[in-house]
């Protein structure tokens, strides 16, 4: 499925399964701090309960469950596990930020939103619920995507841009994942590492170590979503683990699991079935 956007160029969606996901990337402006918009409708009703693994991004988040009923809210970047009701199938949209893409759009640290959920008026007030009537108002996918995209552009602050040394630290920790000592960063920026660290905590929301980490860790699920005969070792060596304890102390503390559980109970890359 394509939809065409404002300013004529044609951008791919797809509806995945009995749960239909439909994804956007942005372009323009938007494209420097947005990874995706993103709808799921129907999501859920197979299992009671899935684990979200830590993310390193902000994510705005419009829900619609039929227990719970509908909420707008702003997660913040997170080192913890975030538990997901399933047991109904629910409909939810939103906005997956870039790590730091949110700055233009929140006023508040990104650091003080680390492991926090908060409602969305509590940070936009009017502009919130406006945007949530809009957003279950709209008739189809690409009407709902059109509401979020339409939101942020009226949102955004062309005088909140990423700190230039920040940018370059993501880029760097990103394209090596993980594996670049964070003193070496701050030493190729002319920063001490203590002014490099306030600048990355406020405009990413965790520390460069607490990136890199998780960054490293993505890179072992990325290496093995496609295969369930895993070679762990291979694996750990190969996403730049020291040793094999270090890997499974990393992979205990994001998902929760073993490595052997992980693959008997995702759902994707970064959710897992748990039971209650």
């Amino acid at each position: 499925m394509k939809r065409k956007a404002s300013d004529g160029h044609a951008d791919k969606m797809s509806g995945l399964g009995e749960a239909r996901l439909w994804r956007l990337s942005p372009d323009g402006p938007l494209a420097e701090f947005v990874d995706c918009f993103w709808i799921h409708e129907g999501y859920g009703g197979a299992h009671a309960h899935e684990r979200v693994l830590p993310t390193v991004t902000v994510d705005l988040v419009f829900s619609h469950h039929p227990d719970h009923g509908a909420a707008a809210t702003l997660a913040g970047p997170r080192s913890e596990c975030l538990d997901l009701d399933t047991s109904l199938p629910f409909t939810a949209c939103g906005v997956h930020f870039k790590p730091g893409g949110a700055l233009p759009f929140v006023s508040e640290p990104a650091n003080e939103l680390r492991n926090q959920i908060v409602n969305l008026d509590d940070i936009w007030g009017p502009l919130a619920r406006r945007m949530e009537a809009q957003v279950w108002e709209a008739r189809t996918p690409p009407e709902r995507l059109r509401v979020l995209e339409t939101a942020l552009r009226l949102r955004m602050s062309h005088d909140r841009a990423t700190h230039p040394a920040v940018s370059y630290a993501i880029n760097v920790i990103e394209s090596s994942h993980g594996a670049r000592p964070i003193a070496e960063i701050a030493g190729r920026l002319g920063l001490s590492t203590r002014r490099f660290l306030d600048l990355f905590r406020g405009q990413v929301g965790i520390s460069p170590k607490a990136f890199s980490r998780m960054r490293r860790f993505a890179a072992v699920l990325e290496s093995i979503a496609t295969t369930d005969d895993v070679d762990w070792t291979d694996v750990a060596l190969s996403c730049g683990y020291f040793d094999q304890a270090h890997f499974n102390h990393d992979f205990r503390a994001f998902c929760g699991v073993s490595p052997s559980e992980y693959l008997r109970t995702r759902v994707s890359r970064t959710h897992l079935i748990v039971s209650k």
